[in-house]
């Protein structure tokens, strides 16, 4: 894909599952990186972790994609605070002085029955995984429209669009996120700017999976529940892999999809109902 050359793109949740292999699909069609995540510090001073941060994650992942000649900024922000948002948006602009690409991957997941489920964690679903895109739309709007020009992909779920029990909480968050795709994209679509969906099943191999596999009883060897479910809730019955996830983002910041705005795609292997 010649035309994302020297573009520039940012990706939130970025050290490991989905959103490292958002970086490296894009950073090998020759995108600049923001790796964005709240896992490690920062290039920036102003934005570094109070607590220091993990080794690992996005160190790997800096190292790699400069193997490819790309350039990268590592970035810690908490997508659901406006501050935080707002300084990832301005080094952004500091360091690349252009944002064409926005991948909000960031998510997080919990399990609770609805008559137990505490407060604190509707709270902290809904503002990660809803309140964190908003606010990253939101800060990149500006810079998109004044180039006139822009693609957004909102990672969704196949558990925004069926209900699942025991995730009423993690269902509403990303039914709303299908919802934000669609009102947002008719916002923005004078200025040239895509807004589109891509909607996963479970992916192999990300820590979300990794979790949800564990939750079912799957224990430290979760591989074989992961295929067991796979061949029963999955019409292809087959593993949904990051890539498979990256293959239809790629799709959506390209210019194939210039005339594709406001949709969600489900890359979900043909998902047949709630597990």
């Amino acid at each position: 894909m010649a035309e994302l050359k020297n573009k520039v793109a940012i990706v939130t949740g970025a050290a490991g599952g989905m959103g490292r292999a958002h970086c490296l699909a894009l950073a090998r069609q020759g995108v600049d990186i923001v790796a964005v995540d709240i896992v490690e510090t920062c290039r920036h001073e102003s934005l570094q972790q109070p607590s220091g941060g993990k080794a690992g994650g996005l160190a790997q992942l800096t190292d790699e994609i400069r193997a490819l000649g790309r350039r990268l900024i590592n970035v810690f922000c908490n997508v659901s605070k406006a501050e935080d948002v707002q300084r990832m948006v301005t080094a952004t602009i500091d360091e690349f002085g252009r944002i064409d690409i926005l991948v909000n991957n960031a998510g997080v997941i919990t399990s609770a029955a609805f008559a137990e489920l505490p407060e604190e964690e509707w709270d902290l679903l809904m503002n990660v995984n809803l309140k964190g895109a908003y606010l990253c739309c939101q800060n990149v709007l500006p810079h998109m429209r004044q180039q006139q020009s822009g693609k957004i992909v909102n990672i969704g779920s196949v558990l925004g669009r069926e209900g699942s029990a025991n995730f009423v909480h993690y269902c509403c968050s990303k039914a709303a996120i299908h919802m934000l795709t669609d009102a947002l994209s008719k916002e923005v679509g004078e200025y040239n700017i895509n807004v589109n969906c891509v909607a996963p099943g479970t992916v192999w191999g990300t820590p979300m999976a990794d979790w949800a596999m564990r939750t079912l009883g799957g224990g430290e060897d979760n591989r074989q529940l992961y295929q067991e479910i796979v061949k029963k809730a999955y019409t292809l019955g087959r593993e949904q892999t990051a890539d498979d996830i990256t293959n239809a983002m790629l799709f959506l910041v390209s210019e194939k999809s210039r005339n594709i705005t406001g949709y969600t795609i489900y890359v979900d292997g043909g998902h047949k109902g709630a597990l």
